[in-house]
């Protein structure tokens, strides 16, 4: 169907996307929805961390999968991953409950075909709602979305590079289309729409402000008037934060959430990352490979047609000090920054891991447009680096003192100068790419200790 998809005129593809929007529209909005946003919004400042057993196991009841009756029970559960469900997907699946499928592709390349329920469905819109609209965005706000699934012919080189999703109010934004030739007239679509709100992946909306200093539009930016930014699918660094604050002269503000629907966390009026307690059950779990942060496990409590409890989400967070409370007044646990995935790591000579990688290495680097890291040895990665037009030797030097002052003399740094990244078919640019396998690598470790101390 996708290559079918593509081959279509634009006129074509403009009903598509409208029709599709009309039934995502009415499948979004049914009393449910409505009824969980609702419940949402009353627990947003009362609700603290809590383990519901009873949403468990009414969640479970009829699943052969689980046999949950106490909070023991739950406690006892083995912690689970994606290879572990892939591998019980038929026994997790209870399909009295199915209403559709949502795929992921996840960062790893692990696809899943994931079953959902309408109640889950109507919970998870419901929650992204609550977000948008306590940062002053309405149901019907119009919002310009960069997106990076396909859209349009790649080879296409004349506008429109955007489609108008009347129903889902969305000026659907193409993201492989948006280059040094083509930013001023994604500005000025924005404009003609009186569009006040834009929502993306950090790193296309990252890419955006380079492309506006590059083309010195940045009075433009700061005229459209901009009230809001979100950003999801991808973990919104500092500097990505700040360049795109800079820019449109507006508040970014985050969400975290997964497909598998097992933990949400959302960035509140304060600035701060609060965990949506109600929503599911998680579970701060000490990460052994990187002391000091904690594995984000979570449970669901709204997917009956496939429950998911203590899912290993693969990605990590680092916890604010003991005691700290929001000046938002929300009771709800706070997390102080969203780590990422577990690949989202370098390691190290001596086997050990280094995170936060972009925050600190390119903070500075305002004349970087895009950067890429991969790593296929221990101790030694690539750095492909897309130079904006500023980009000099100065530049150069920074990065290099950046990534010996954070990762040591003893790390190898290949600055590899690049047009092009690599692409996830969803259209993201992770920041990192880790071709080694940890585990494997650590046991060999062991065994070459073994060897020798004999």
């Amino acid at each position: 169907m996708n290559k079918l998809y593509k081959k279509l005129p634009y006129p074509i593809k403009f009903i598509l996307v409208n029709i599709y929007s009309y039934m995502q529209e009415k499948r979004r909005y049914k009393a449910g929805f409505k009824h969980a946003l609702k419940f949402y919004q009353s627990v947003d400042f009362t609700e603290m961390y809590e383990l519901n057993i009873d949403k468990i196991k009414e969640s479970v009841s009829d699943n052969s999968y689980y046999n949950i009756k106490s909070a023991d029970d739950f406690y006892n559960l083995p912690v689970i991953n994606k290879e572990i469900i892939k591998k019980d997907y038929d026994r997790i699946i209870n399909k009295n409950y199915l209403s559709t499928f949502i795929f992921t592709g996840g960062t790893t390349g692990s696809g899943l075909k994931f079953p959902v329920s309408q109640e889950f469905i109507n919970h998870q819109w419901a929650l992204f709602w609550k977000f948008r609209i306590l940062h002053g965005i309405g149901l019907n706000t119009w919002c310009a979305y960069l997106i990076g699934k396909t859209l349009l012919k790649r080879e296409r080189k004349t506008p429109p590079f955007w489609v108008k999703s009347f129903l889902s109010r969305q000026l659907l934004l193409s993201l492989p289309h948006l280059n040094s030739g083509t930013i001023k007239l994604f500005l000025e679509q924005i404009k003609k729409n009186n569009i006040r709100w834009i929502h993306g992946y950090p790193s296309a909306l990252n890419l955006m402000t380079q492309l506006i200093k590059e083309q010195k539009l940045e009075s433009t930016a700061k005229e459209l008037g901009i009230s809001v930014i979100t950003t999801s699918s991808e973990i919104l660094y500092q500097y990505q934060k700040e360049n795109i604050e800079e820019i449109f002269g507006c508040k970014v503000r985050q969400l975290y959430g997964l497909t598998e629907g097992v933990a949400n966390i959302f960035e509140c009026e304060e600035g701060n990352l609060h965990v949506d307690e109600t929503f599911s059950y998680v579970e701060f779990i000490e990460d052994q490979n990187l002391p000091g942060y904690c594995k984000i496990v979570g449970t669901s409590y709204n997917n009956k047609a496939f429950p998911l409890l203590r899912y290993d989400t693969g990605d990590s967070v680092l916890l604010p000090d003991a005691g700290f409370s929001c000046r938002c007044g929300r009771k709800s646990r706070v997390v102080k920054e969203i780590i990422g995935r577990e690949q989202d790591y370098l390691i190290m000579p001596d086997y050990t891991k280094r995170v936060r990688i972009g925050s600190i290495i390119f903070r500075e680097l305002t004349n970087v447009k895009k950067a890429q890291i991969i790593q296929r040895h221990v101790g030694r990665a690539e750095f492909y680096i897309v130079k904006g037009p500023a980009y000099n030797s100065k530049d150069e030097k920074t990065l290099l003192n950046n990534i010996e002052n954070y990762l040591g003399g003893d790390f190898k740094a290949d600055i590899i100068y690049t047009d092009t990244l690599q692409v996830s078919k969803n259209g993201k640019i992770r920041l990192i790419i880790n071709e080694l396998d940890y585990d494997s690598l650590l046991q060999n470790t062991e065994s070459d200790k073994l060897i020798n101390a004999f």
